[in-house]
């Protein structure tokens, strides 16, 4: 499976370009990505195979192993924009991101299925999806949100590519490092329209420690 790096459109095949855009169109791998705490979820629908180069692995420092993230005193905006984004639909997709991130961070899932896209990684109307989305984040607290990137993908859909820090128990850390507190995320999402606003269809990330 191969992902464009331009459209973030996934097909199988020899990489000769992506059929949904121009020629010269640049391909990846796709990322296996697993349902994780902290990550925004990248269970649910993280991205971005180009944002940020892998480091090598740290040392970990020893954890309380009742270390937990404090859900006090967030800001009524989560998420900000970098002055460099100037797309026109901005507005509604900070809106979006706003209502995933309060929603993960607050535990309400069921604003966070409001903004996910049934045909996409996680569709809260099948049994269990939303439920593993949930428990993946269930002590997760992310911060410093900010979208630094948003373009048009192919078939009228828009890749949002956002930076943030999660904090989360230890135990509930990324792949590899399952006893980190503190990551530092770069995702690209991949966002369908939906009435006025947008939904999230599936992402790809990296991470680092904090």
């Amino acid at each position: 499976m191969r992902t464009c790096v331009d459209c973030g459109e996934r097909y199988s095949g020899v990489p000769r370009g992506c059929p949904a855009c121009p020629p010269g169109s640049r391909i990846l791998p796709a990322l296996a990505i697993a349902v994780l705490a902290g990550s925004l979820a990248l269970a649910a629908v993280a991205g971005g195979p180009r944002l940020i180069g892998a480091e090598p692995p740290r040392a970990e420092q020893p954890v309380r192993p009742d270390a937990a993230p404090i859900l006090e005193n967030l800001p009524a905006n989560l998420v900000t924009v970098d002055p460099r984004v100037t797309h026109p639909r901005t507005a509604a997709v900070v809106t979006m991101l706003d209502t995933y991130f309060h929603g993960i961070n607050q535990r309400d899932y069921r604003a966070v299925a409001t903004v996910l896209d049934p045909a996409g990684d996680v569709d809260p109307g099948v049994p269990g999806e939303l439920e593993a989305f949930a428990e993946g984040t269930s002590t997760s607290l992310d911060s410093d949100i900010v979208l630094v990137g948003l373009t048009d993908a192919a078939y009228g859909r828009l890749r949002a590519e956002v930076s943030f820090r999660s904090e989360q128990k230890a135990g509930h850390g990324p792949p590899g490092r399952p006893r980190e507190t503190c990551t530092l995320w770069q995702v690209a999402y991949l966002l369908t329209a939906h009435g006025d606003g947008y939904r999230m269809v599936r992402g790809d990330g990296l991470n680092q420690p904090c």
